[in-house]
């Protein structure tokens, strides 16, 4: 009788946990915002800490330099941030929008078709992050090439490149800002107005 009543109450209690399933595009929106997440920490703290050094050595040497380069870093932390806060508001927006009841019942071609749009968008705020990212890293492998010098002078003249060709990379990530965020236009004027 007792296995009875626990075999009758697991065919009460399945039903729940087959119908709270959520469909598999809010479950790939979550894994990206994960994924995003656990981008962001790291590359955050590494931004704060480099922007403090350049901070440093300019207050130290008396060089503007330093203090650029501090600006432009202190910029992509910025941006990233942006990126990041977006993202996150945009696919928690989409997580909602995917798990409408009415969405299930949608054909399969339409759900494939719309939610790629949906997470291009996603992808898309995403790139200018990789973008930023990228500066960065071109620019502290050129920073620590510079810091290989003996001579404040000198490393401050290869640093000036860095900065340069960082301030060059990071116009041309900015460019493609634009077309992002008009993209998702309708989506950020929702997220002014649920502020």
């Amino acid at each position: 009788m007792k296995n009875f009543r626990i075999f009758y109450l697991f065919f009460l209690i399945f039903p729940l946990f087959v119908s709270a399933k959520e469909p598999v595009q809010v479950a790939i929106l979550h894994n990206d915002g994960y994924a995003l997440f656990q981008e962001f920490r790291p590359n955050d703290n590494t931004y704060k800490n480099t922007v403090r050094d350049m901070e440093v050595l300019a207050s130290r040497h008396k060089n503007k330099t330093f203090s650029q380069a501090a600006a432009l870093v202190k910029t992509i932390q910025n941006k990233c941030k942006r990126y990041y806060d977006i993202n996150t508001k945009l696919i928690e927006m989409l997580k909602k929008k995917w798990s409408k009841p009415h969405y299930a019942s949608m054909d399969e071609e339409w759900k494939e078709t719309t939610f790629s749009k949906d997470r291009k968008k996603v992808q898309d705020i995403h790139r200018l992050s990789l973008g930023m990212q990228q500066a960065y890293n071109d620019w502290n492998e050129a920073r620590n090439k510079a810091f290989e010098k003996k001579e404040v002078t000198e490393i401050v003249k290869d640093l000036e490149k860095a900065n340069d060709n960082l301030k060059t990379t990071l116009d041309g990530v900015l460019a493609e800002e634009k077309p992002a965020m008009d993209a998702i236009a309708k989506e950020l004027e929702i997220m002014k107005m649920s502020k």
